[in-house]
């Protein structure tokens, strides 16, 4: 059975106000990744919404989505993940990487030698309806995330030169056309990802305005943890607009 069938069934079984960029030239080594492309997440930054709050502005109306430099630091003196990863923009803390992503990304960085590294980054959010109606800010790298990372540095991935990712290009006229998606839980350049495209569904990095539907790679009920991501606690903010499904739904409704 193909990943498609695996996916959907066979077919006898069934905006934000855009700012300039506010990224200055690199300094230090940096993450090499692919342009627009923002798929690692931040987390704890609900605690630091005051230095995103300096960084990006006070709330609007339509909120903020710009481009940032930041700035991951090995913290190994931290009491609770001695892998622990900071997330730092203009020098203001703004989150770290979570431990599963910090355990892998220290480890590659102490590995280069490198205590510090710069990464392109992108910060969504910040609106504001009325007193009781606001959104609060995150932040996504330009990060993979998994396997090797390309520090910028001039080495080369073990076994060899890195294998060029492709970005999921939606068919025409697929049932899933009209779709937006955010895949929750898997890359969005993943077999997952290349699944809906394939159905007609064009693939988001990350949670904006045109999003319509987060895929999420787990069943019902959702863990504690997973719905204390910031993703999807920002699809959950968007309202009716923006629907919550798991695949095996994206399957049963979509064929």
């Amino acid at each position: 059975m193909g990943f498609l069938d695996w996916l959907f069934g066979s077919q006898k079984g069934q905006a934000a106000s855009a700012s300039k960029p506010l990224v200055p030239r690199a300094s230090k080594p940096r993450i090499q990744w692919r342009p627009d492309s923002f798929p690692t997440e931040v987390v704890g930054e609900s605690n630091y919404q005051d230095a995103l709050i300096a960084v990006c502005g006070p709330h609007t109306r339509y909120g903020h989505d710009i481009e940032v430099l930041a700035s991951l630091a090995r913290e190994p003196s931290n009491a609770f993940d001695q892998n622990a990863v900071m997330v730092t923009v203009r020098s203001r803390k703004v989150g770290y990487l979570s431990r599963e992503q910090a355990e892998r990304v220290s480890s590659q960085m102490q590995e280069a030698g490198l205590p510090t590294v710069e990464c392109n980054a992108r910060i969504q959010g910040g609106w504001r309806t009325n007193q009781h109606d606001e959104g609060h800010f995150g932040i996504r790298l330009a990060m993979p995330t998994r396997g090797w990372i390309d520090f910028g540095i001039g080495a080369e991935p073990p076994g060899g030169p890195a294998k060029p990712t492709t970005r999921p290009v939606p068919v025409r006229n697929g049932p899933m056309s009209r779709e937006w998606i955010v895949v929750l839980g898997q890359p969005s350049d993943g077999p997952i990802a290349h699944a809906l495209a394939g159905k007609g569904a064009h693939i988001m990095a990350g949670i904006g305005k045109s999003t319509t539907i987060l895929v999420v790679d787990s069943g019902r009920p959702f863990s504690e943890g997973l719905q204390n991501s910031a993703t999807y606690r920002k699809a959950e903010a968007a309202g009716p607009r923006l629907r919550i499904m798991t695949i095996d739904e994206v399957r049963r409704e979509f064929g």
